[in-house]
């Protein structure tokens, strides 16, 4: 038995040369295996340029070395008004029901929306409006209409009656001033909000004697600036994503005509003209048809994304992708920014960022909250025919913001 064992182990040692033998004389060419392209996925327009995140980046060649300054946030099972998202508008009529003669007396009623940020198996969204008269009196109270859940983890409560004819057939009024509002808790009667809004009234060219357009004035917004991130940015682990500040312009203005620039330490860091940048508008304030008169009646909020201006919050992302960029995070202090309209410098805010790489909320996140770590800040309005004092009195519906002041 052992002498056939010796055998079998010599056999395997002399095939094993012969096979070295072999390949040392006869070249063995190994068949190249192509690797399968994977199609990047589409993004929107408001979302983050410059993923890193998507199936096809390169290995990271670098990696962050910073701390978390921002987890996943939780939305709250109860409820929680954004006021930020708050629009009351007039909605005109080119009748009144009191005057039901007259074939052009125009008269309006309020339609308001908001959001609540909220969690996604959350339940209980049944919500009231009630407007008050300027004496204070009860005008009419409403049902709000519940939308879907979003993806940034809010669901927009609104008036229930769209075009809100069967209101402007027995509510409306022609009558201007300062009313009141209320939001409540239709099943606990918890108010959740209430405030004020001042309407006015405009006479289009070439109107009848008693035809206006009644508009709820937003001059206030102007001086308020907000610093934040994409909701989802905060959805994933990878880190590197953009800070993107939002500004209030009055008028018609197009998003060519518009550039943001970032200065840190003295030193331009970022510009929406660098590739991969740019502006894009989310959500106007206006009359019923204040789009005709934009001069005078239509404010928009304005975004403004930079490649160059991330938050790597110790994700493990490539920054090959953003060779000239500036992380906030890794870098505390104070930033500027300015916006220019056709060349010229219209707006300036600041934001800083505290030594464990967060936004500084400036005092006001316990007055108003706001998701997606977004915050408040006061915005320096150049060259601009509005009310510079509305905001005192009229900020979020008369709930001015205590600290705030306006550079």
């Amino acid at each position: 038995m052992k002498k056939l064992v010796s055998v079998i182990f010599a056999f395997l040692i002399s095939a094993t040369c012969g096979i070295n033998h072999a390949s040392a004389q006869l070249p063995v060419k190994i068949p190249t295996i192509n690797k399968p392209k994977v199609e990047q996925p589409k993004t929107g327009g408001n979302q983050p340029s410059g993923d890193a995140t998507k199936p096809n980046a390169k290995t990271p060649s670098k990696t962050s070395n910073s701390k978390r300054a921002y987890e996943h946030e939780k939305p709250p099972v109860k409820p929680v008004l954004v006021k930020s998202s708050l629009y009351i508008q007039a909605a005109s009529h080119q009748q009144y029901w009191k005057m039901p003669k007259e074939r052009k007396f125009s008269s309006w009623v309020p339609k308001i929306e908001f959001d609540v940020y909220v969690h996604r198996d959350s339940e209980g969204f049944d919500y009231a409006a009630e407007y008050l008269n300027p004496d204070g009196s009860l005008w009419f109270s409403e049902p709000l209409r519940i939308g879907t859940y979003s993806a940034d983890k809010t669901i927009k409560l609104s008036s229930e009656y769209g075009t809100t004819q069967p209101m402007l057939e027995t509510k409306s009024t022609n009558a201007v001033g300062t009313y009141g509002v209320k939001i409540t808790h239709k099943n606990t009667g918890e108010t959740v909000f209430q405030g004020k809004f001042k309407v006015g009234k405009f006479q289009p060219q070439d109107a009848a004697k008693n035809e206006f357009d009644f508009f709820v004035e937003h001059d206030w917004m102007l001086p308020f600036g907000y610093v934040g991130f994409h909701h989802s940015a905060l959805n994933t682990d990878s880190g590197g994503f953009e800070i993107i500040p939002s500004v209030w312009m009055k008028g018609d203005v197009d998003d060519d005509d518009l550039e943001g620039r970032v200065f840190y330490q003295g030193k331009q860091i970022a510009s929406t003209k660098d590739g991969g940048s740019g502006v894009n508008d989310s959500g106007d304030r206006t009359s019923q048809y204040g789009i005709y008169f934009k001069d005078t009646h239509y404010w928009k909020l304005w975004n403004f994304r930079f490649k160059n201006l991330r938050v790597a919050n110790g994700g493990n992302f490539n920054r090959d992708y953003y060779p000239e960029a500036t992380y906030a995070d890794e870098k505390p202090g104070e930033y500027t920014i300015k916006i220019l309209h056709k060349g010229a410098e219209v707006r300036e805010l600041k934001f800083t960022v505290g030594a464990d790489g967060k936004l500084n909320e400036g005092g006001f996140g316990k007055q108003i909250f706001m998701p997606n770590y977004k915050i408040i800040v006061p915005v320096k309005v150049i060259g601009e025919k509005w009310n510079p004092t509305a905001w005192k009195t009229d900020a979020f519906y008369g709930n001015p913001l205590t600290g705030f002041t306006v550079p």
